[in-house]
């Protein structure tokens, strides 16, 4: 495509982008700034669920591309389908597979045309002509840990071709990367003299950390600048995912977690429930069971289903959780979706981008809800922790526990509380909350959560 026509689609974006999101993306353009010996500053983007932070790297990404001919961007996420999203945004703004490409660890998944290299950590399974156009590539994009591939190919030399002159390196999903990832990166950068004129991260603080069972390492790296460099967080406040009623659910877990802002939904997204013809969905109210209706329903975008009625919670191989009861109700709940709702005139499906999703806590959970399920239909369900970075149109969760004495793990550890957070805040359309009253009353989070306005409460029974 003309570099014109992409101009033109970068400015589209760019015009639709609200000032924090503007200032954001100037912000990743400038160069280093620093006030002094001691210090540093580059840009922290907090960006919480569907806020857009990721369309921001890419933008400024693009941006650079395009007026900055003799610099190189270094993309790094810390998982793979955040890498994959970056470079298909890239891809739709019109760049081509010479200019953005994705670095891999296998090299049989090497194609050119999608814009995907495969290679070992140093590099010597690539030939000449190879290292060649990935150094003229505006942007290589890999995982945090392969960051040493795409240093490396600015490292070598020798190849023929012109090594951009510069670089800026990009770290998206900085809630997954703990301080001394990132600081590994930054030696393999030092280690082949990389100099980049900015660094920038893009993450959300509140969303879960890599490492869940070592609190020294929970914390994430945009945490650690902010608390050592003093630099303030670029803010971004507008929400373009959820329904407002979903987002009134996921504000009230911002304020139990003492988030400093609440998000603010774009009025595109504030009356989209399934029915609204940017999802499309369409519900047959007679194909759904009579007593699941008033929450399988599109009238209702929030539901919480008080599970204090049903049977206990209990241990099961792998020292998980499971809770029979509650996943017999949520595959009663995602089969009538499945049964009831068509999408785009076809059936629903549960393969990614997903229709529909129940999450859980617990693996242990997860597996009972897919044994009930038929084969064909396990996708529909995973766990929350899989789910980060993701969004579905309608999300079930089942968290599980039903104690008497109000006991639920780990999930009012301090910063596994963020399950409840990420899980919510998957949903765009229709969000539907499995959980005991009874047991989870007491806890800040969820007593929060089941005091949001806009929820619409039912009572799970035995029957």
């Amino acid at each position: 495509m003309a570099l014109r026509d992409i101009r033109d689609r970068v400015g589209v974006v760019r015009s639709r982008f609200d000032t924090r999101q503007n200032r954001s993306v100037d912000a990743f353009l400038d160069d280093w700034n620093s006030e002094g010996e001691n210090s540093f500053i580059f840009p922290v983007v907090d960006g919480p669920p569907g806020t857009g932070k990721t369309s921001v790297g890419v933008i400024a990404a693009a941006e650079c591309m395009l007026e900055q001919r003799d610099e190189q961007i270094i993309y790094l996420c810390y998982g793979h389908f955040a890498t994959d999203v970056a470079r298909q945004k890239l891809f739709e703004l019109g760049f081509g597979s010479d200019q953005v490409v994705r670095l891999t660890p296998d090299p049989r998944e090497t194609e050119w045309a999608r814009g995907i290299v495969g290679c070992s950590y140093n590099l010597s399974d690539l030939d000449h002509n190879t290292l060649r156009r990935l150094q003229r590539c505006g942007v290589l994009l890999c995982t945090l840990h392969g960051s040493g591939r795409a240093f490396g190919v600015r490292g070598v030399r020798g190849t023929g071709a012109r090594v951009r002159h510069t670089c800026r390196v990009v770290v998206d999903e900085f809630s997954q990367v703990p301080p001394p990832l990132w600081f590994a990166s930054l030696i393999r950068a030092r280690d082949v003299d990389l100099n980049p004129t900015s660094y920038a991260l893009l993450g959300d603080p509140y969303q879960l950390p890599v490492v869940t069972t070592q609190p020294l390492l929970q914390e994430n790296v945009g945490e650690f600048v902010g608390r050592v460099s003093g630099g303030g967080l670029h803010e971004l406040r507008t929400q373009h995912r959820m329904h407002e009623d979903i987002c009134d659910a996921v504000n009230s877990l911002r304020d139990a977690l003492q988030c400093p802002y609440r998000l603010e939904s774009a009025e595109a997204v504030r009356r989209r429930d399934l029915t609204h013809p940017e999802l499309n969905f369409r519900w047959n109210e007679n194909a759904c069971p009579q007593d699941l209706r008033e929450i399988v329903s599109p009238s209702y975008p929030f539901v919480i289903v008080d599970t204090s009625g049903l049977g206990r919670e209990e241990r099961c191989f792998g020292g998980s959780l499971r809770n029979d009861d509650e996943a017999e109700l949520a595959t009663r709940i995602a089969m009538a979706i499945y049964e009831s709702y068509s999408r785009n005139g076809r059936r629903l499906t549960p393969s990614e981008p997903s229709d529909f999703k129940v999450l859980s806590p617990y693996s242990g959970q997860v597996g009972s809800i897919q044994q009930r399920l038929p084969p064909e239909l396990r996708g529909f369900c995973t766990t929350i922790y899989r789910s980060q970075g993701r969004e579905y149109p309608c999300v079930i969760i089942s968290f599980v526990w039903n104690d008497p004495n109000g006991f639920i793990g780990f999930l009012q550890d301090p910063r596994l509380r963020a399950q409840t957070y990420v899980g919510c805040s998957r949903a765009q359309g229709k969000l539907v909350a499995l959980l005991s009253h009874r047991c989870f009353q007491g806890h800040r989070d969820f007593d929060y959560l089941c005091r949001t306005a806009s929820a619409h409460r039912v009572e799970a029974r035995p029957q």
